[in-house]
């Protein structure tokens, strides 16, 4: 594949130690013309493999803040999101599979992005267009297509969930099966709330400016908010109450470990993300929905939904509404449950689980 274009090194890459020693670079050699009329006429993605190199293609696409490291590539490699799904031991055997994910377009850690370098030599920041979820996975289909002859298996947890969805809806042809875990088939009311509470929260960081920001300093204290606003959607008051109950580490409101938590995970969010890839990928995320004739093109592959039953970002009422929606359409969809009182972060908790359902998928697309 070609190399990385040229560009800055952002804090939260470089305090990730970024770009870590698997990641690679897929530069477009066609540009992209986005839902909105935009044309991105140079784009790259920041890709990582893993496994057999003649194994089985499988396609992991990652959830909104995560990026393409999926596990460790070994020694000297931090450990991934999903360390112990791929590997030995877990839900994907790398003897068997050959494994591709990628930092989406739009994302911080690599790819083409509001932080990049636009033709002018400044980084996008207000500028970058507008995307959708479908944007995301036109961009995906060029890196595909290249990486793979073959039909894929998709899995994607949350907005993984709904790329693989998107993906398998515009190119039915180059998808064996979907696993879509923790993730809706549309964006309902709910969700697109917490998100546009964390919009909020990051356009009124007097440090935004309206999203040109890069010569410093950053809206770090937005993001941190919009953070802590999610991570409420993605507990369970089970978990909260399991890890913190009313603990506290000292006499006033603030000192409750709950409050103490919540400032940890805006603080640690801030230190690996950027405040425009937030507003980008929510926005996505939040138009996101398949009409009937994307899910007419879903007929031809297994659809194997996990959901989470302690979600509270996406209910389990709401994905049954959903898989119930996709079988009478006739798509041959099917619905497993992830149990554990973590909410809707289960599915990054719940490793060993995962891995469980990720191999019986496996298994059963390969017959």
């Amino acid at each position: 594949m070609p190399s990385q274009t040229t560009g800055p090194l952002w804090p939260w890459q470089v305090q990730q130690g970024f770009p870590w020693p698997g990641v690679r670079y897929f530069v477009s050699p066609e540009a992209l013309i986005t839902d909105s009329g935009a044309i991105l006429s140079d784009w790259q993605l920041a890709y990582e493999e893993w496994g057999a190199p003649e194994g089985l293609p499988v396609v992991i696409f990652h959830a909104l803040t995560g990026d393409s490291h999926v596990a460790t590539h070994g020694a000297g490699d931090p450990p991934g999101w999903w360390n112990e799904v791929l590997g030995e031991g877990g839900g994907i055997d790398l003897a068997r599979y050959r494994v591709l994910c990628f930092n989406v377009l739009g994302g911080a850690m690599g790819s083409t992005g509001p932080s990049s370098l636009a033709p002018d030599g400044k980084p996008w920041g207000s500028r970058f267009p507008l995307l959708t979820v479908f944007d995301m996975v036109r961009a995906a289909h060029v890196l595909m297509r290249t990486w793979s002859a073959e039909p894929v298996c998709l899995i994607g947890g949350s907005m993984g969930g709904m790329l693989a969805y998107a993906y398998a809806a515009l190119y039915p042809e180059h998808v064996r099966a979907v696993m879509a875990i923790g993730a809706p088939i549309r964006h309902e009311p709910w969700a697109i709330a917490y998100h546009a509470v964390g919009r909020a929260a990051i356009v009124r960081d007097p440090a935004y400016r309206g999203g040109d920001y890069y010569d410093g300093p950053f809206p770090v204290q937005g993001l941190a908010t919009a953070r802590m606003a999610d991570m409420i959607s993605y507990q369970h008051p089970r978990s909260m109450q399991q890890k913190f109950g009313r603990r506290r580490r000292g006499p006033t409101v603030d000192d409750y470990d709950i409050v103490s938590y919540l400032t940890y995970q805006g603080d640690k969010l801030i230190r690996r993300f950027d405040a425009n890839t937030y507003i980008t990928l929510t926005r996505a995320m939040d138009e996101f929905a398949l009409e009937w004739h994307h899910i007419e093109r879903l007929r031809d592959a297994l659809v194997w939904m996990v959901g989470i039953e302690s979600d509270l970002l996406y209910l389990p009422e709401e994905i049954e509404a959903h898989y119930q929606q996709l079988a009478a359409a006739r798509v041959p969809a099917r619905l497993s449950w992830l149990r554990g009182p973590w909410g809707h972060d289960t599915f990054l908790v719940e490793q060993a689980q995962m891995s469980a359902l990720i191999a019986a998928f496996l298994q059963e697309t390969a017959r």
